[in-house]
């Protein structure tokens, strides 16, 4: 009973912080999962949330400018998933969470200082496709595949990315669902090809649903009512606990 209790209060606020900031439920959730259930149970079950949550929040947000994204930027992220999954990797999982991590700490120094020095951010408000087909955003889509297939952790690069982009906060937080829903999709039909999704699986899927719509949707509630540097800034916090949430993952495996 305690065990059940926790596992929904966990998938509850793991709902909350993505309606709240677009990223971060799997992150959340699958290391404080693990504490409960083993880590190849709770991956595959997490990819179906994963692409419920980001699935509902696209339909929430009801943003037309993220479909100028060109399909070749999906197409991409594919291969990246695929050789995650098969692990065809030069690095170990331990090096690529230090090396993420890394990146995510100085992404967020910058950041800081950026913010010291008063720095004031113009923001943009549609999308270049270009942006998405040049050769370092088809690295990141490769990279935010190889992460959701390797790690189940596709947010840190793209998050960062479009952070630099400095997308208003509709279309930065639409444009995350709408990679993480066809990440989460294409993770949860490998998983089931894999034969890692049992009927346990769904039956925990459509009970603790409601929870995390529930999270979701309260999350969603407090975003409407912040503007975009105050957005940014809670960004900034969640990208810095997803990277320690990352290191901790990997020690308690």
């Amino acid at each position: 009973m305690i065990e059940t209790l926790s596992i929904a209060f966990i998938l509850f606020i793991s709902g909350l912080i993505h309606g709240l900031v677009g990223f971060a439920f799997a992150l959340t959730a699958l290391p404080l999962l693990a504490l409960f259930k083993s880590v190849k149970f709770a991956v595959p079950l997490l990819s179906l949330f994963s692409f419920t949550v980001n699935l509902i929040m696209l339909f929430i947000l009801k943003e037309k400018r993220i479909f100028k994204i060109p399909f070749l930027f999906f197409i991409v992220i594919v291969l990246g998933i695929i050789l995650g999954v098969k692990g065809f990797v030069f690095f170990s999982e331990g090096a690529l969470r230090i090396i993420l991590f890394i990146a995510i700490l100085l992404y967020f120094s910058w950041e800081v200082l950026q913010w010291k020095r008063g720095m004031q951010r113009e923001f943009v408000h549609t999308i270049n496709p270009k942006l998405f087909s040049s050769p370092l955003s088809l690295g990141i889509a490769f990279l935010v595949g190889l992460l959701g297939g390797l790690l189940n952790t596709p947010g840190p690069p793209i998050v960062i990315y479009l952070a630099l982009l400095n997308f208003d906060k509709n279309l930065f937080k639409a444009t995350l669902q709408l990679i993480f829903t066809f990440t989460a999709l294409v993770a949860a039909i490998n998983h089931y090809l894999a034969g890692n999704l049992s009927i346990v699986h769904l039956k925990a899927y459509f009970f603790l649903l409601p929870l995390v719509i529930l999270g979701l949707l309260i999350g969603q509630k407090f975003y409407t009512r912040i503007s975009t540097k105050v957005y940014y800034h809670l960004v900034n916090i969640f990208l810095v606990i997803s990277a320690l949430l990352l290191i901790f993952d990997y020690y308690i495996k």
